[in-house]
Parts: C-alpha cells; sequence; structure tokens
C-alpha cells in the first residue's frame, strides 16, 4: 500500500509546485505594482505613507489577478495568436485579462453582499448603489497598464528562452555582451524566417544553402557564454 501512496504523493506535490511557481510570479508582481499603486495616492491625495486597509485592498487585489491568471492559462482561447508579431498576442491577452479580471471583481462584489443574506437582488442593488465611476475607471487603467507590462514581459521572456530574460538583466555585463545579446536575437529571428520560407527537406539538409545555415546559426549559438 506505501508502494501506491509514496508515487501520488508525489505526483500531487509535483503538481502542486508547478502551479506555485505558475502562479508566484504574477502573484508578485502584481501585489508590488497595486501596493505600489495605492502608496502614491495615498501621499498625493492623503497625506499618508502607509494604510493598512488599503494595504490589504491592494493584496487581495493581486492574489485575485494571479488566481484568474492561473485559470485563464489552462484555456487554449489565451494562445490565440501564437506565432503572430508580438504586438498581437500582447494586446490581446492584456484585454482578456482585463476584462476577466472586470468580471470577477464584480462577481466578488455580488457574492460578498449575497452571502450576508440579502439575497441575489438586494446584492445588484447594493453593488450599484457603491458603484464610483472614476474610482472604477482608474483602477482599470491601472489594472490594463500592469497587464500591458506583464505581457510585454511574458512574451519577451517566452520568445529569447527560459531564463534568458533573467540573464539578459541580472548576470549578463552589457558592455561585454551587448553584441552577443543582438546576434542572439537575430539568429532566433533568422531561424524563424527559416522555418517559415524553406521546406523540411532542405532546412535539414546540410548540402543546401538554407541547411548550412541552420547549422551555422545552431553552432553559433551553443558557442554563446551562458
Amino acid at each position: 500500500m506505501n508502494t501506491t501512496k509514496a508515487p501520488l504523493a508525489a505526483r500531487v506535490y509535483r503538481f502542486w509546485l508547478k502551479e506555485v511557481r505558475h502562479i508566484l510570479p504574477p502573484t508578485l508582481y502584481f501585489v508590488a505594482s497595486f501596493n505600489l499603486i495605492v502608496f502614491t495616492t495615498n501621499l498625493l491625495t492623503q497625506g499618508y505613507w502607509f494604510h493598512l486597509s488599503g494595504f490589504l485592498l491592494a493584496t487581495g487585489a493581486a492574489l485575485v489577478v494571479g488566481k484568474t491568471i492561473l485559470v485563464m492559462d489552462k484555456f487554449r482561447l489565451i494562445d490565440r495568436f501564437r506565432g503572430a508579431p508580438l504586438i498581437q498576442p500582447i494586446l490581446y491577452k492584456t484585454i482578456f485579462y482585463t476584462l476577466v479580471v472586470l468580471v470577477v471583481r464584480l462577481l466578488e462584489q455580488v457574492m460578498h453582499y449575497t452571502l450576508r443574506g440579502d439575497g441575489i437582488g438586494p446584492a445588484l442593488q447594493a453593488v450599484s448603489d457603491n458603484f464610483v465611476v472614476h474610482r472604477f475607471v482608474a483602477a482599470q487603467i491601472w489594472i490594463f497598464t500592469c497587464f500591458l507590462i506583464y505581457c510585454t514581459a511574458t512574451e519577451l521572456a517566452a520568445l529569447l528562452g527560459e531564463g534568458q530574460l533573467l540573464r539578459l538583466f541580472f548576470r549578463h555585463r552589457s558592455a561585454q555582451h551587448r553584441m552577443t545579446r543582438r546576434q542572439h536575437v537575430r539568429a532566433l529571428m533568422e531561424l524563424s524566417r527559416l522555418a517559415e520560407t524553406t521546406p523540411r527537406e532542405q532546412l535539414f539538409d546540410p548540402a543546401t544553402p538554407q541547411g548550412g545555415r541552420l547549422a551555422s546559426i545552431v553552432d553559433a549559438l551553443r558557442q554563446r557564454p551562458a
């Protein structure tokens, strides 16, 4: 019996760890972003540095966003523009995530008043009565902006390869590796063009110009400093 439970526990743990790794970066990003927005707004309008309710509200909103990203990334609809120019998946995902978060925020407000025992009708009325247009628009603008930055970073990270964006920011010295980074991006773009315009037989045949170019690009990438 122990031999069957151990693999199951290991699979559950691996699944849990995978989900945590997936949800942690966006959640931390939005926790920092939303709290920065609340912090600067308090400084400009209220004149104080920190307020616990604002911190909890911003952190709760970030958790909602992280949960939304985790769920929405399971659907193929989110990758509709995979392979298109970067502006298309970035804008599509930004608008998609923003609209989903809008719906989730409204549903959570309705559930909050419904669980108080008021019922659906009074809950909808309470949400309508507490609706402030300028606050709602400001929140949605900031959510859209934060998602635009997040989607741009994730799309660039996916284009450059796993871990490459972090290496470019934190490991490579700019003066030493500026040309290497530029050549790396150009090599990836050239590989993409070769794959789109060259038949498979020619691409993998070293005797063809396309095959020889493919081999030289791969050799250059393998020799690139880590």
